[in-house]
């Protein structure tokens, strides 16, 4: 019980889906042993019942903090693989699952930052089709990435800290704009900037779920990617009313 809820712990807090977390826990249960298993998962939860030998344990563990980690995600299909496959013993699976709680990810911050530079850069660049655009939305875009990025020692909402990064992205692209002394273009820079907020891979989780029956999941995903587009909105409308 103690392996399955770790394993569906870990997958849900990378971001994988639902119907991926309750088939690695039922695989995982069953080939240790056990007669028969129901899960239920939600963003934010996980119910696991385990029947053997007439005797019945549920479980229940919540899930706060959500990122997106394909690593973390690939890391535990492949060790659930190999113990379902017998490579791997039981206590060598717990052992593995508890590093990999702490295991740093896989593309350090300054990458995942300069990713950030570079993709609000060139998509600036696709919209307007002018050099100039691509220094200051690149900026804004970096800047929106290390505020989203920053956890301040608390646990915070998502939505917020999408805000957050939305306010100072935003704000950023448009001083480095004028700084440039053109604003004619000032949209596609700030369209530019928010890219690397942009809640993609939510997104496509949310209709994933859907269109596999698992619509509480999908429902919640797909809402707290609508809310995560409707806060870059506001903070977006927020600096350019206050600027322009």
């Amino acid at each position: 019980m103690a392996i399955c809820l770790r394993a569906g712990a870990i997958l849900l807090r990378s971001g994988a889906e639902t119907a991926r977390v309750e088939e690695t826990i039922t695989r995982l249960a069953l080939a240790a042993g056990v007669d028969k298993v129901d899960t239920f998962v939600t963003p934010t939860g996980i119910f696991i019942c385990l029947e053997k030998g007439g005797e019945s344990l549920t479980r229940l563990t919540r899930v706060h903090a959500r990122a997106t980690d394909l690593q973390k995600v690939t890391e535990v299909n492949h060790l659930s693989r190999r113990f379902v496959r017998g490579d791997l013993s039981l206590e060598d699976l717990e052992e593995r699952l508890s590093a990999m709680e702490t295991m740093p990810p896989l593309y350090p911050r300054w990458l995942q930052a300069l990713a950030g530079f570079v993709s609000a850069g060139s998509y600036s660049f696709l919209l307007s089709g002018h050099w100039r655009d691509v220094l200051p939305s690149a900026l804004g875009g970096l800047v929106a990435h290390l505020v989203y990025g920053w956890k301040g020692g608390g646990r915070g909402g998502n939505v917020l800290r999408v805000f957050l990064g939305g306010v100072a992205g935003s704000a950023a692209a448009v001083a480095a704009a004028w700084v440039e002394g053109d604003v004619s273009r000032v949209g596609h820079v700030v369209v530019g900037a928010m890219i690397p907020l942009v809640p993609g891979v939510a997104v496509t989780t949310a209709v994933r779920d859907l269109l596999a029956g698992d619509l509480l999941s999908g429902m919640a995903r797909g809402t707290e990617a609508l809310l995560a587009a409707v806060a870059i909105a506001i903070a977006v409308g927020l600096v350019l009313g206050v600027v322009l």
